[in-house]
C-alpha cells in the first residue's frame, strides 16, 4: 500500500470516529475519498500555517507528490464505474471575484479536471446556489437533489467544498430472494427488532480478532473489484450495540491488520444479513475543525495565497 492508500485510510478512520461520537446509535455512511480529494485541491491552494494543518489532518506528510497521487486514485476509480453505478462528485466552488491566478487554475487542471469550478456566489448567490444543485442532481443521476440549501451559500460565500457520492451494486454471489425471511435482529444485549433478513450458504473471506471476540468476512461485489467488509463482535456484553469496544480499538493500523489477505481464509459460512440501504448527509466544518483543520474557516488566519492575493480569504463550508 502506497503513502496516500495510508494517508486516505488514516483520514477516513479519524473521519469515522468523530462521526460516531457525534451520534452512538446512528448508521453512518460517507465517502472519505471524495472529501479527501477535495481537501486535497484546497491544500493547494494554501500555504504556511493553514497548509501544515491541512497537511496534518490529510495525513499527507509522506505524500512525495499529492496532485499525481490524487490524479492516479481518481484515474483508478473512474474505471470502475463501468461495474457498477458509482457516483462521486467532488467539488470545490470558488468565487470569481476571488480571481484565482491563471498558473493555479492550470496547476489543477491534470490532477484536478472537474473539481474546481469558478462562480458567482457574490453577485448571482441564489442563481449560483441553484446552478450549483441541477448541477450535481445530474452528475448523481437525479439521486441527490437540492443539495445545497438556502442557508448553505450567501453573497459572502468564497470558498465552498461540496462531496456527494451514491453507490449501487450486486453481490459476486447473489442471495437467493426465496430465503428472505423476517427474522430478529440484535440491537444490544436485551433488545431485537425485526427485518427482513437475507440468507446464503457459500465461502467467503473469512477472519477472526481474538482479543476482540469479532468476526471479519469479506462480501465481494459483482466483479470482486470491490468488497464491503463486515466487522461483527462475536457477543454482546452490555446495553451498548456491541460496537463500541471495537470502535475504540480501531486505528488505521489495526483495520490494515485485521483485514489483511493473510489473516483471513476461504471458508465456508452460513451468512444472514439484513437487507439495507442507508444514507447520511454531514456538515464537514465542526468535524474537520475538531480534527485540528481550523485555519481554513478563519479569516484572521487562513491563507490561500498559492491561489490568489485576496487576504482573509476562508472556507466557508
Amino acid at each position: 500500500m502506497d503513502a496516500l492508500q495510508l494517508a486516505n485510510t488514516a483520514f477516513a478512520v479519524d473521519m469515522f470516529k468523530k462521526l460516531c461520537e457525534k451520534d452512538k446509535t446512528a448508521n453512518i455512511v460517507f465517502a472519505p475519498l471524495c472529501t479527501s480529494t477535495s481537501l486535497a485541491l484546497a491544500y493547494k491552494a494554501t500555504k504556511g500555517d493553514t497548509a501544515d494543518q491541512m497537511k496534518k489532518v490529510l495525513h499527507l506528510q509522506d505524500v512525495k507528490d499529492v496532485s499525481f497521487g490524487f490524479q492516479t486514485v481518481t484515474a483508478d476509480v473512474s474505471k470502475l464505474t463501468s461495474f457498477f453505478a458509482l457516483k462521486m462528485v467532488k467539488r470545490l466552488f470558488v468565487d470569481k471575484s476571488l480571481s484565482p491566478t491563471t498558473d493555479f487554475v492550470n496547476s489543477t487542471k491534470r490532477p484536478f479536471p472537474s473539481e474546481l469550478e469558478l462562480v458567482e456566489f457574490k453577485e448571482k448567490t441564489e442563481e449560483t446556489r441553484q446552478k450549483i444543485n441541477k448541477s450535481l442532481s445530474e452528475l448523481t443521476d437525479g439521486k441527490m437533489e437540492n443539495i445545497l440549501n438556502e442557508d448553505s451559500v450567501s453573497d459572502k460565500t468564497q470558498i465552498l467544498l461540496v462531496n456527494a457520492a451514491y453507490f449501487v451494486t450486486n453481490w459476486m454471489k447473489k442471495f437467493p430472494e426465496a430465503e428472505i425471511k423476517e427474522c430478529p435482529f440484535k440491537i444490544n444485549k436485551t433488545e431485537t427488532k425485526p427485518v427482513q433478513m437475507m440468507n446464503l450458504e457459500a465461502t467467503f473471506c473469512l477472519g477472526y480478532v481474538k482479543e476482540l471476540n469479532v468476526a471479519i468476512l469479506e462480501l465481494p461485489c459483482l466483479n470482486k473489484h470491490i468488497s464491503m467488509l463486515i466487522l461483527l463482535p462475536k457477543d454482546i456484553e452490555d446495553e451498548t450495540t456491541g460496537l463500541e469496544k471495537l470502535e475504540k480499538a480501531l486505528t488505521p493500523e489495526t483495520l490494515l491488520q485485521w483485514t489483511n489477505p493473510s489473516m483471513m481464509a476461504n471458508t465456508k459460512v452460513n451468512v444472514f444479513l439484513p437487507k439495507f440501504s442507508v444514507e447520511g448527509d454531514y456538515d464537514l466544518k465542526p468535524l474537520l475543525e475538531s480534527l485540528g483543520m481550523t485555519n481554513v474557516f478563519n479569516e484572521s488566519a487562513s491563507d490561500f495565497s498559492e491561489m490568489c492575493e485576496t487576504k482573509g480569504v476562508v472556507l466557508s463550508k
